[in-house]
């Protein structure tokens, strides 16, 4: 089971993410490990450190995160929504499990703290879900942008491979993330919805040059200077705020659960 993302919808209620997150764990893309890291010298020295730090970032434990679902699930009786959001932060961890093999294959230890995570870290720790979230989209949104150039900075069939599965993941991470800013925006004063938008664009412009800052070489390793990070990335933002906005939530209200369509597969970027 798989969901299409192309156009904004109706949020999809809690109980099909749950399915597609259970689908989507026993429909994972085969990745190359006998073959090992493969990576070369120049390869190595450009982007070593960028995977290092995106390691670490999607090894989050999500504490603040989970409680803060509890309390809404408890609230609103969705309790569908906390075991999605479980299986969410189950993939996010095996994103960092695998690429801390990768790192391992290669010779490359792991980092053990990286100040990027910790400001991202501490955004989300005391804040509640719909904070959260508007944290986890930004990083998920840069998530997008990061490993499409990262899967073109290397030849490693193993490193590739694993690009094109985080980036599978990354595409439905955003829509779930974003529709529930829906579902909790529903019913909120239009300037209430453009202060948040707008706020959230605001971090998304610092976290921009943040990542640069942090990641330009493996990024321009992969064919991607700043001006095409900056429009890509802008791209991914503008698609996930359409799909942030609660107008979609109300058309969704009273809708029965197996109203949502459900579509093939999300295909690898």
């Amino acid at each position: 089971m798989g969901i299409h993302h192309d156009e904004p919808s109706s949020p999809r209620p809690s109980d099909q993410w749950l399915a597609y997150f259970r689908d989507n764990a026993c429909n994972l893309l085969a990745l190359p490990w006998d073959g090992g890291a493969q990576l070369t010298a120049a390869e190595r020295e450009a982007i070593a450190a960028s995977v290092q730090e995106f390691q670490l970032g999607e090894s989050s434990e999500g504490r603040n995160l989970i409680s803060a679902a509890r309390a809404y699930a408890e609230r609103t009786g969705d309790a569908a929504y906390l075991h999605a959001l479980l299986m969410f932060i189950a993939e996010e961890h095996r994103h960092a499990r695998d690429l801390g093999r990768f790192l391992d294959l290669a010779g490359v230890p792991r980092a053990g703290h990286a100040w990027p995570d910790t400001v991202f870290r501490w955004l989300r720790r005391g804040a509640g879900l719909e904070a959260s979230i508007v944290v986890l989209v930004t990083a998920e949104v840069i998530a997008k942008v990061y490993y499409a150039a990262l899967r073109d900075a290397t030849a490693s069939p193993l490193l590739r491979r694993l690009c094109d599965q985080i980036l599978r993941d990354e595409v439905a991470h955003v829509h779930f993330q974003a529709e529930r800013l829906a579902i909790l925006r529903a019913g909120r004063a239009r300037w209430s919805v453009r202060l948040r938008s707008s706020l959230h664009r605001f971090l998304m412009f610092g976290t921009i040059f943040v990542v640069w800052h942090k990641h330009r070489r493996a990024m321009k390793a992969g064919g991607y200077r700043f001006q095409r990070f900056w429009r890509e990335t802008w791209i991914e933002m503008r698609a996930a705020l359409a799909t942030a906005e609660p107008a979609a939530a109300g058309r969704a209200v009273g809708r029965a659960p197996g109203a949502v369509a459900i579509e093939p597969a999300v295909a690898a970027r």
